[in-house]
């Protein structure tokens, strides 16, 4: 549906029927029949509006990542716990949402051009808008509007239900956002008023998806529900386990998690059949995954002795698997060794050329390309709850990514081609 020709076609039929899609680099978003008059036309743009990256929770940065010397270009401390990665928009402008609300707007030089009060009640995941609102969901059940214009939030909008989070938000084209409690997904439009809301039959536990067709949520059991606004939720198929840290759409209509520690499986939406990419038998694979256009996907994968950057193709062949950390085995009383576990870890990032951006469990952050790995020299985060301390990794726009600890620190990396 590249073409001019089909994608009018295909909106004058959806119109006619009562509810209108948009396309944007494959990627789906929505209008209820309920929208307002008034409303945005575009995708959020921006390195990273959305965590990982975009709607499809692909983990693949729009820009090359950077691929020689890494350096510190600049260094922000917030003052508060962060627990989530930041979000990049339009001209490369960073939104940093802390452990209790409070929104700190960075300009690409890492200055503080603006800060939201604190809404005295605990974040969840974040999402950008189309016209950059930063949207989320609290403890007290309020979905939270804020901008840089405004030490206020531009809107407050009660919701109800318990807080979830792990089903971060999604942007939609018009300005609003979908929001996802323990029970609802609520649409909202760019003011904050609620237009559609559904209730699922179990909770959603990963990062919303967005496919050509629908809204997809990922449950605690790996059951995927599709959604259209306005609709009523339709089982999709299951993964038949918890998905590790998230899901990412490939292509129109496959999703690719790891479930299970050490399963690399795809599900078809449209057949509901899953299929096994790849099982390891002597390492546990950490997600979330990085899927690029050409269904290549990229994962951590432990063994006893060393962290990889795994890659493998659609048949499941490894065809990269550089070391970028060290592991240490604990032997038993026995003598035997510790099985190996799942440990606190962030997913990597991934660009086109196969660059692979990642902060490894044991707090190392780098690079590795073409079989070779760099790192960054310096400690950047105190150790915490999770990876050394690191809440997540976000692309920045050419040759350069973001470091969020949760201390409080968010570092900016880039290669030496790039200037201060």
């Amino acid at each position: 549906m590249r073409g001019r020709t089909m994608a009018v076609a295909v909106m004058a039929a959806s119109m006619a029927m009562g509810a209108s899609f948009t396309f944007r680099d494959a990627e789906a978003q929505y209008f209820d029949p309920r929208r307002p008059s008034t409303f945005i036309v575009g995708a959020p743009g921006g390195p990273s509006p959305m965590q990982r990256v975009d709607a499809r929770r692909s983990g693949v940065a729009k820009d090359d990542l950077p691929s020689g010397p890494l350096r510190v270009a600049w260094r922000k401390n917030i003052g508060q716990s962060i627990e989530q990665s930041a979000l990049v928009g339009e001209g490369n402008k960073v939104a940093i949402v802390t452990g209790r609300g409070e929104v700190t707007f960075l300009s690409s030089d890492g200055e503080e051009v603006a800060r939201a009060n604190g809404t005295g009640s605990s974040a969840g995941p974040a999402v950008m808008t189309a016209n950059g609102t930063v949207v989320f969901m609290t403890n007290a059940g309020e979905a939270i509007g804020v901008s840089a214009a405004s030490a206020k939030p531009k809107f407050v909008t009660r919701i109800g239900g318990e807080l979830n989070v792990r089903a971060a938000p999604l942007a939609l084209d018009d300005g609003g956002a979908v929001v996802a409690t323990m029970t609802d997904l609520v649409v909202l439009d760019a003011s904050g008023a609620i237009r559609s809301r559904v209730t699922l039959p179990e909770a959603p536990s990963a990062p919303l998806v967005a496919s050509p067709a629908k809204i997809l949520a990922i449950t605690g059991t790996g059951t995927v529900y599709g959604f259209f606004p306005g609709s009523e939720p339709v089982r999709l198929g299951t993964f038949g386990a918890a998905v590790n840290g998230g899901a990412a759409l490939s292509g129109a209509n496959t999703l690719i998690a790891i479930i299970e520690d050490n399963h690399l499986v795809e599900l078809n939406l449209t057949t509901g059949m899953r299929t096994t990419r790849s099982m390891a038998s002597s390492s546990v694979y950490l997600g979330p995954p990085c899927v690029q256009k050409d269904g290549q996907t990229t994962i951590l994968a432990v063994t006893q002795t060393h962290v990889r950057a795994s890659t493998f193709d659609t048949s499941g062949r490894e065809i990269a698997h550089p070391v970028i950390g060290a592991q240490s085995a604990t032997t038993l009383p026995d003598g035997g060794i510790t099985p190996l576990t799942v440990p606190p870890h962030v997913g990597p990032l991934v660009d086109e050329r196969g660059v692979v951006a990642f902060a490894a469990p044991d707090g190392r952050v780098g690079i590795a390309s073409d079989g070779s790995v760099r790192t960054v020299d310096e400690v950047l985060c105190s150790r915490g709850g999770r990876s050394a301390g690191i809440a997540g990794l976000t692309p920045f726009g050419k040759s350069s990514f973001l470091v969020t600890c949760e201390d409080g620190v968010v570092a900016r990396i880039t290669g030496n081609d790039v200037r201060r």
